[in-house]
């Protein structure tokens, strides 16, 4: 085995496997930096991590304080917010393998204390320059891969760079992907930041500035963002900032106004923000109706005039892109399949410029996703995105844009992002065919607040069935993706196994395994199907399954009903998984389990 990004035990140079998200932050600002980044830190939390770090440097020194653990314990062991200067950087990591340390986790600084530096990535090339970096006498005190990058940096440094410089000539030496930024013992007025496939932005305050991976960890001091792109390096200042490709052309680029960033992130009277969320689909699911009519028009114009349709996604936005893809199908005049984006490029020998690629993501940042739609234009295709971070990467390499409107999603399970895909999705079929099925979002609304009255049926299920070590969910036709998303948030936040498939597939080798005391979630609305998916319950309840219904319509056969209204083939997807939600949330309270930060997930998949 060989160790790479960030201290990641991988089994290849190019790290291939190894998945990441970890945050930065980092500013310059009159008042005293710390208690700043702290907060900010704080605030992508959801991201997941397992050591945090802050640097500040002041009167004429760099500071460095890291940890094992939660942001908490590094303040409760360094009073990290009590360190003074007015300029820092700070990291919270995140190593999905390989050994979790002090020494790993960042900032890292350089072997003179001349430069410190946080950074998301993989560094491909970092054992090459490593061993030459130790030759000429650097001194690691690291495993990472993260750990050359302020030794380039010093090298530079001391033949006379100024920090821009100094920063252009490392990152000319690097190969792979990464967001860096930098900090400066004898230049405290100047960070330095560069981006490679990993998200990187700044913020423009008053008198202060800002970098992060995410908007959210500046959102309460500035509302103004700068997005860099691909291969761009950035110089800041508390006057403002410059950003440069890697040739040191200077780049043009303005503040972009920040709006859905605002939504409050605050828990309010809820236990988790999981559980808030949910709660907060009466009202996104609207939202994501009230898509602009100009540009709703060029998406499906698009649509119309593909070829063919291809669309992409991984995780809970996948399942969003097979609803669609039903509804394309059936409904519409468009024919298309969908394909996860880790997979996309097994499939795409057949893409050409007659080809639209429907990229759907709640970040935007996702790696599979980002290279899958790198790969769609390199055929010559064209990719148009459902998003809901309206400034991320999908969305500015995308020829159009629908934006979910669902504000920041902080539990790490998609919850009221994959409903409003959901709902995205039924705008843009209703719009190819020419028909509406949503009819009054508000009326929506409504019926999901009516759904969210099953919470407590649902929490007595959940106590109920918490020690099962099994959980199946099987569905019919257009509410199959349905059971992939419950089961998927079941594992996510119960750390219980659980399968979706297609109730047709019970006889195909499932039913060996079902025995008594076996819980099965049975979705079945009614309408079309309802009486085929019930036979697939009642051979499930002659094996002894428990048999717990999502549905409209009562039955016998189940053992346990979660009700919910009736309504159509568009609607009936948002309103089946609200109870899946709810029971992935209670499986997980009931198991004493955190539901907002599930072991070993992050938010989204940032490196391939």
């Amino acid at each position: 085995m060989n160790r790479g990004r960030d201290g990641c035990y991988i089994g290849s140079a190019e790290a291939s496997e190894c998945k990441t998200l970890c945050g930065i932050v980092a500013g310059i600002s009159e008042e005293e930096i710390a208690p700043i980044l702290l907060e900010g830190l704080r605030r992508v939390e959801y991201r997941g991590y397992d050591s945090a770090g802050v640097a500040t440097v002041s009167e004429g020194k760099l500071e460095i304080r890291k940890e094992v653990g939660r942001i908490d314990d590094l303040e409760s062991k360094y009073r990290a917010s009590g360190m003074k200067g007015r300029t820092g950087i700070s990291h919270t990591r995140w190593a999905t393998h390989g050994r979790v340390t002090q020494a790993n986790a960042h900032p890292h600084a350089s072997c003179e204390d001349l430069v410190a530096v946080v950074h998301n990535g993989i560094i491909e090339n970092y054992r090459e320059l490593r061993e030459r970096l130790i030759k000429e006498g650097h001194v690691f005190k690291s495993e990472t891969d993260s750990e050359v990058i302020p030794h380039l940096i010093e090298e530079a440094s001391r033949t006379g760079k100024d920090p821009l410089a100094a920063t252009l000539s490392a990152v000319r030496q690097l190969r792979g992907q990464y967001a860096i930024v930098a900090m400066f013992r004898d230049h405290p007025e100047v960070i330095t930041g560069a981006r490679n496939d990993a998200p990187l932005v700044v913020g423009v305050g008053e008198r202060e500035m800002f970098l992060a991976s995410d908007v959210l960890a500046f959102i309460s001091r500035t509302d103004r963002a700068v997005f860099l792109d691909n291969m761009e390096v950035v110089e800041v200042t508390a006057r403002g900032y410059r950003v440069f490709d890697t040739d040191g052309v200077e780049v043009e680029k303005k503040p972009t106004q920040l709006a859905w960033e605002l939504s409050d992130l605050s828990k309010h009277d809820y236990a988790h923000y999981t559980l808030k969320e949910i709660h907060e689909q009466s009202v996104t699911v609207e939202r994501a109706y009230l898509q602009d009519a100009g540009k709703l028009d060029s998406f499906v114009r698009a649509l119309r005039g593909a070829e063919s349709v291809l669309l992409t996604a991984s995780g809970s936005s996948y399942h969003a892109a097979m609803l669609l893809k039903d509804r394309l199908n059936r409904d519409g005049i468009v024919r298309c399949d969908a394909v996860l984006a880790g997979e996309f490029e097994d499939t795409a020998h057949f893409l050409d410029k007659g080809t639209v690629v429907v990229a759907f993501s709640q970040s935007g940042e996702t790696a599979d996703l980002l290279h899958a739609v790198k790969v769609a234009r390199g055929k010559g295709a064209k990719v148009i995105s459902v998003v809901n971070a309206a400034g991320s990467s999908l969305a500015r390499e995308s020829d159009e844009v629908l934006t979910l409107n669902c504000g920041p999603e902080v539990g790490v399970a998609a919850t009221k992002s994959f409903t409003a895909q959901v709902m995205v999705g039924n705008v843009i079929a209703d719009a190819v065919v020419g028909k509406s099925t949503v009819g009054d979002p508000a009326a929506v609304g409504r019926l999901i607040a009516e759904t969210l009255a099953t919470e407590e049926k649902v929490r007595e299920i959940a106590k109920l069935f918490r020690d099962r070590p099994d959980f199946y969910f099987i569905a019919r036709g257009h509410h199959y993706p349905l059971a992939l998303e419950g089961a998927l948030k079941l594992k996510e936040l119960s750390y219980i196994h659980a399968e979706g498939m297609p109730a047709s597939e019970l006889k195909h080798g499932t039913l060996a395994l079902i025995e008594k005391g076996t819980p099965v979630v049975v979705l079945a609305p009614g309408g079309e199907g309802f009486e085929s998916t019930i036979s697939n319950a009642l051979e499930l309840e002659a094996r002894g399954a428990e048999v717990i219904g999502i549905s409209d319509k009562e039955h016998p056969v189940f053992r346990h009903r979660v009700g919910i209204p009736p309504s159509n083939e568009s609607i009936s997807p948002i309103l089946e998984v609200i109870p899946l939600q709810l029971l992935a949330y209670f499986m997980a309270t009931e198991r004493k389990n955190d539901p907002d930060y599930p072991r070993n997930l992050a938010k989204s998949v940032t490196v391939r």
